[in-house]
């Protein structure tokens, strides 16, 4: 019996996450904190998140051999085309989970198959991954006008049909609303 305990302990304890993941996304109120030693810049010139204020920032942790994270690619994608004009920034933060996914030229390269256009921060040390404090590919993470991260949703928007796309959406849209 205790041999079994032992075995499933860690199976179980790595599953919880998985299960009350992206139910609904995490609240609160908490200074956005800045960019730093981004090893690249994509489709962008250096962004600092203070240069956003005043717009709603949509910040996606992802890598681009996560196939979680791809998945949640067109749901980037449709925002920036949804939200273009109406104070909506999308920003990728491109943090590798194995050394392969450091290279550069590869990472350059998934982004444009994808058609990934908006900026995109390579955090090959993972100075932004530790100062969020984050912990899951993917996880999207709103920011309010006034810099502060409001919402995080970590994993998968629709896994195994949750509708954290909807959610999420729903949450942008509140958030441009606010004065």
């Amino acid at each position: 019996m205790n041999e079994i305990k032992y075995r499933l302990g860690p199976v179980v304890l790595l599953a919880i996450p998985f299960l009350a993941a992206g139910q609904e996304p995490a609240s609160m109120k908490i200074p956005a904190p800045e960019l730093r030693d981004v090893s690249a810049w994509i489709n962008s010139d250096p962004v600092k998140l203070a240069d956003w204020k005043g717009q709603v920032v949509v910040v996606h942790f992802f890598t681009h051999g996560c196939i979680n994270c791809i998945h949640n690619y067109p749901h980037m994608k449709a925002w920036q085309e949804k939200y273009a004009g109406k104070g909506v920034m999308i920003l990728g933060i491109h943090t590798p989970e194995v050394a392969a996914e450091k290279d550069l030229d590869r990472i350059r390269k998934k982004i444009k198959e994808n058609e990934l256009k908006f900026a995109v921060a390579v955090d090959n040390d993972a100075r932004n991954w530790q100062a969020w404090g984050n912990r899951w590919w993917p996880s999207v993470y709103l920011i309010d006008k006034r810099g502060n991260v409001r919402y995080r949703w970590d994993g998968e928007l629709n896994y195994k049909e949750v509708r954290g796309e909807e959610i999420m959406r729903k949450k942008i849209e509140e958030l441009i609303a606010e004065k």
